[in-house]
């Protein structure tokens, strides 16, 4: 009978179980790389991790059998022993193949599976090439059980490098395949008795143990070279990707400038820095070039994008190595001067970025000009935050923009204040409408020859969490400048819809629109959406645009009205009165009413202008046959002389301020009269 413990020797089972751990390291580094790639990366590393993890089997296995030493004359038939290979190989190539293409459990368990009983194969067909004089006798419960532990132990390995979520997912994964391998191995050589027979013919063309040594020697070294080989492009290949995905995020692809994410880094290392050494003082500049727009009108987008790159390599030029410069986004710069020590510094500087980007650019055949407008802030003053002192450099960049007089600005709390709430309130209306602090509120329009309710304009009201009710006059223009007017204005006319079909009077509802929102391509879908999904009729809606609506892109706007009109819904003009050509754009728009300006109504009756003005309008009206509502009437008297000279609708405190759905509930469900109070 054999015995493992005195049959072994343990140097050699030791050299096996080092080249089964460096084999099964680097089989599962590339199984759980190659789960996540694709494409021919994928295909290279299945073939190099089935190539691996093949002749790492192999090559432990016959170390192990080179180890065990039974005393007698005994060989390996060559066919057996390569064909032993190529199962080791063909079956870790499928266990490879389904981790990688496969799903669920077929490429855990079932790789895993496949893994496990290619060992299993491999060490019987190595068994069977091994020839002694005498027989080799198998206990079945020892075979069975090395298939299972190996299958298991090999199942459980591949689902480690599939679901395992830490980064010891690979060394728990690498102990499980030694531990497949060993168990298999060993619990399949404890399955062998001999029966020494001399009588047995051994053929002298078998491999000696010291050939099979050398050809074992020879492929561990292929594998080992070949694995580390690839492991190590695989790593160099994955840090390049690595670094040119973090150079692309980090730098602007036009300019390869640093961007506004690596500016911001920037800032946090300098802030770092200044804790650590001294506190060194850091000055920001942001700068905003002026008529690039113009440019890119006149020329095209090509040259602008030429633009730019010259306007960011003459940057470059006048950066030493204190500075820093950055593209943050469309004609917006931005430069960094670490450890300057006055304001004059800092200015002369800020001048020499001036001079650098006002020179004419040669492009084209032409000279073009552009020049810049520059923010600066500085912790000689304020020690706060380098973020901050980017906010209170765009911050004075603002100012110099409205300030014809200086194009360099450094920031001045007193001056910037305002412009720093004005940022704040900026940043707290962005997230005004997804928090959902807008409300809607009513306010009622008169008929005069009745005296009955003829409408409501929906008016947008904003409760701030903090600042409590903020004026329309405030945020509405904020909205339009910073664009949020059209996803803002989308819900107002949403609401206004909803909340009108639900009434049980048909009153009108008329809706504001701001400039942004008239001129967008999907307006009209987005107007046809909303009067579809609340089911209000169309002739019950009035869309209120103002002159300034209308002036930009005058074709835009005609073509936008036509289909407004087209689909039923009325048009008035607001606020008529305050335009420089209203008369002109009352002949060429399609308007159904005039709403005649509140400040051409207050105190109508005492002021002989204004009461020209109305009346004027009112004829105006009557010889284009439009209704005129008059806004703002808050008095007795102002509303007397409107009835008298035939004014047709009114609105105003004196039949009541803007009010919340609940509170013109009762307004809407029955038929009342509101009278001047």
């Amino acid at each position: 009978m054999a015995s493992l413990a005195h049959d072994h020797n343990f140097w050699i089972v030791g050299g096996a179980a080092l080249v089964c751990i460096l084999g099964s390291c680097l089989t599962m580094l590339l199984s759980r790389r190659l789960v996540g790639s694709g494409g021919l990366r994928k295909q290279f590393q299945t073939s190099l991790s089935a190539l691996i993890g093949g002749m790492t089997i192999w090559s432990t296995h016959f170390i192990a059998m080179l180890a065990y030493q039974p005393g007698v004359a005994h060989g390996f038939a060559t066919t057996l022993t390569v064909v032993s290979l190529g199962i080791a190989v063909g079956g870790n190539a499928i266990a490879k193949m389904m981790l990688a293409y496969g799903t669920g459990h077929i490429r855990t368990l079932g790789g895993g599976a496949v893994f496990g009983c290619t060992i299993a194969v491999m060490h019987y067909v190595g068994m069977t090439a091994y020839e002694l004089p005498g027989y080799i006798i198998w206990s079945f419960s020892h075979v069975l059980l090395s298939v299972v532990l190996g299958a298991v132990l090999g199942a459980l390995a591949y689902r480690s490098v599939i679901e395992g979520k830490s980064n010891h997912a690979s060394l728990f994964a690498t102990v499980l395949m030694v531990a497949s391998i060993c168990a298999m191995h060993f619990t399949g050589m404890a399955a062998i008795s001999l029966n020494l027979n001399p009588l047995v013919f051994v053929s002298p063309q078998l491999m000696s143990d010291g050939v099979l040594a050398t050809v074992v020697a020879c492929v561990t070294t292929i594998i080992l070279f070949i694995g580390f080989v690839g492991f190590s492009v695989e790593l160099t290949t994955e840090r390049e990707a690595v670094a040119a995905v973090q150079r692309s995020n980090l730098h602007d692809a036009l300019t390869g400038l640093p961007n506004r994410l690596f500016l911001n880094q920037i800032l946090e290392d300098l802030d770092d820095q200044r804790r650590g050494s001294g506190n060194p003082h850091v000055a920001v500049f942001t700068l905003d070039l002026d008529r690039f727009q113009e440019v890119n009108d006149i020329h095209g987008n090509r040259i602008g994008d030429a633009v730019l790159v010259e306007v960011a390599s003459r940057l470059k030029e006048v950066c030493a190595p204190t500075h820093f410069v950055a593209r943050t986004g469309g004609d917006e710069f931005a430069a960094v001067f670490l450890g300057f020590e006055s304001n004059e510094k800092a200015s002369s500087f800020a001048q020499r970025m001036q001079d650098a980007i006002s020179r004419n650019i040669i492009l084209a055949d032409a000279a073009l000009s552009v020049g810049v407008t520059i923010g600066v802030a500085t912790t000689l003053s304020d020690e706060t935050a380098l973020d901050e002192v980017l906010q209170k450099a765009d911050m004075a960049k603002y100012r110099a923009k409205s300030d014809v007089a200086q194009s360099i600005c450094f920031f001045d709390a007193d001056l910037d204040r305002a412009a720093l709430d004005r940022q704040h309130l900026t940043h707290d209306l962005r997230q005004a409408l997804p928090k959902q602090e807008f409300e809607l509120n009513y306010q009622v329009q008169i008929g005069t020859s009745s005296g009955d309710i003829a409408g409501f304009e929906a008016l947008l009201r904003w409760n701030h969490p903090i600042r409590g009710r903020v004026s329309p006059e405030v945020f509405i223009p904020l909205a339009e400048e910073t664009g949020l007017i059209r996803s803002i204005g989308h819900w107002v006319l949403h609401e206004a819809c909803l909340e009108a079909a639900n009434w049980e009077k048909p009153y009108s509802i008329a809706v504001n629109v701001a400039p942004q929102q008239l001129v967008q391509p999907e307006f009209v879908a987005e107007l046809d959406g909303c009067l579809t999904q609340s089911g209000l009729s169309p002739h019950r809606l009035e869309i209120e645009v103002t002159e300034a609506t209308l002036i930009d892109d005058k074709a835009r706007a005609l073509e936008v009205m036509y289909q407004i009109k087209k689909m039923g819904v009325r048009i008035a003009m607001d606020d008529f009165g305050k335009g420089y050509s209203s008369l002109a754009t009352l002949r060429a728009f399609p308007f159904d009413k005039i709403k005649v300006d509140r400040s051409f109504v207050s105190n109508l009756h005492l002021d002989h202008q204004r009461a020209a003005i109305v009346r004027s309008t009112l004829l105006l009206g009557d010889a284009l046959k439009m209704p005129i509502l008059a806004e703002g009437v808050e008095s007795e008297a102002e509303y007397a002389f409107l009835r008298r000279e035939r004014c047709h609708y009114v609105q105003g405190y004196l039949f009541g301020k803007p009010q919340s759905r609940e509170e013109i509930h009762p307004l809407v469900s029955g038929v009342p009269k509101v009278r001047a109070s």
